[in-house]
């Protein structure tokens, strides 16, 4: 198997069984008894261990390759999960989740760091964006999955992530070759390397567009349970976009070794933009259109966004520079819900028309030719950012 059948089969068995972690809190307050305001404590500190995570992950994969951080942060994850699972007091279980919230991010820069070094340069941001629509369609699926297996109580459903997590070590294991940079491509100070002027202003414009789509993910079934609709609305909608997300990863796969990375962001901020003012509007067919190009713009951009932060890596710093890059996501997890929460408050129309109005701001900024420049062997790289 190539390196990217094995991040994708990997990634696909353990987000079929990670439903679970929208069950946290129910297995504290349901099962347990725990007061609601305990239980957000305690998945307040799991967000917040959730950021050294991803710095663990960095230094595991820069010390010991990929594969190793890999095996290691699902094999973790599937340890906590067992604990969460078989725990019968607030002190276990809460020791899962702290647990699983310092293995849940080691596995992304590990990721990151396997599709740099084992695919070529002009083709990294389908890859990232094929592993970004595969855990999508697997999401859906795993929501059917918790259907089913919470009959037997959430505690099940923690014992099928632990299992799934463990399956996905395992898959790794034994199934990816180990990866190193090429002879020569060393990095005295990979953490130095990587705090580069660019890549931090990079970052930090990923973090504002990584936020909307985590508006999108924590905020949608709320918007719509507050706009009246059922949640067999909700499930629909992400289905969709599930589907929508390999459409665009396809077409980025057209594109991108001919397309200016520029370009690619501008057309994929616009139709996210438009989706975004669609479900402002309310109806069926408008957030069934949204849905859609929710599902398309987002495998556009993510892809893209993680292909132009590989074009800022020094020598030897690639699992740094990927870390660095990937803390946009936790910026965006923390801001999503408070700012979302905020604006919601005002309506969902108000929520979705702002959400757009940032998107579209972003497409108008990258479509300015300063955005980026095109080198000669079709490899995208970041002029000014």
């Amino acid at each position: 198997m190539s390196v990217m059948q094995v991040l994708v089969a990997a990634r696909v068995v353990n987000r079929l069984g990670g439903a679970g972690m929208a069950f946290l809190g129910v297995r504290m307050t349901r099962d347990l008894g725990v007061s609601l305001p305990t239980a957000g404590t305690v998945l307040a500190v799991f967000g917040l261990c959730t950021i050294p995570s991803r710095v663990l992950g960095g230094v595991v994969t820069t010390r010991w390759g990929p594969r190793a951080a890999l095996v290691g942060g699902l094999a973790a994850a599937g340890g906590a999960q067992a604990v969460v699972a078989a725990g019968d007091s607030l002190a276990v279980v809460a020791l899962g989740v702290v647990l699983l919230g310092l293995a849940y991010e080691v596995v992304e820069p590990a990721t990151s760091t396997a599709v740099l070094l084992g695919v070529e340069p002009e083709r990294r941001a389908s890859r990232f964006s094929l592993l970004w629509a595969c855990v999508a369609v697997a999401g859906v699926v795993a929501g059917v999955v918790a259907a089913l297996v919470t009959r037997w109580g959430v505690g099940a459903l923690f014992a099928v992530d632990a299992a799934t997590s463990l399956g996905a070590a395992a898959l790794v294991a034994v199934l990816l070759p180990r990866l190193a940079p090429a002879r020569g491509r060393t990095a005295p100070r990979p953490w130095r390397a990587a705090l580069g002027a660019r890549l931090l202003a990079w970052t930090a414009l990923c973090s504002v567009s990584c936020t909307v789509v985590m508006l999108v993910v924590l905020m949608l079934p709320v918007a719509l349970d507050r706009a009246g609709h059922p949640p067999s609305v909700a499930a629909l909608l992400m289905a969709l976009s599930a589907a929508a997300a390999l459409v665009g990863q396809r077409l980025l796969a057209r594109w991108e070794a001919r397309v200016r990375a520029s370009v690619v962001l501008a057309v994929g901020y616009g139709l996210l933009g438009t989706g975004l003012a669609a479900w402002a509007a309310g109806g069926l067919s408008a957030l069934l259109l949204g849905a859609v190009l929710d599902g398309a713009a987002s495998s556009l951009v993510v892809g893209t966004q993680q292909a132009v932060a590989s074009r800022l890596v020094a020598p030897g710093a690639e699992a740094a520079v990927m870390t660095v890059q990937g803390l946009s996501w936790g910026v965006a997890t923390v801001a999503a819900p408070l700012l979302g929460a905020a604006l919601l408050a005002r309506g969902p129309a108000v929520l979705w028309l702002s959400a757009a109005a940032v998107c579209l701001a972003l497409a108008a900024g990258h479509a300015a030719p300063r955005g980026a420049t095109r080198g000669r062997r079709g490899q995208i790289f970041v002029s000014r950012v």
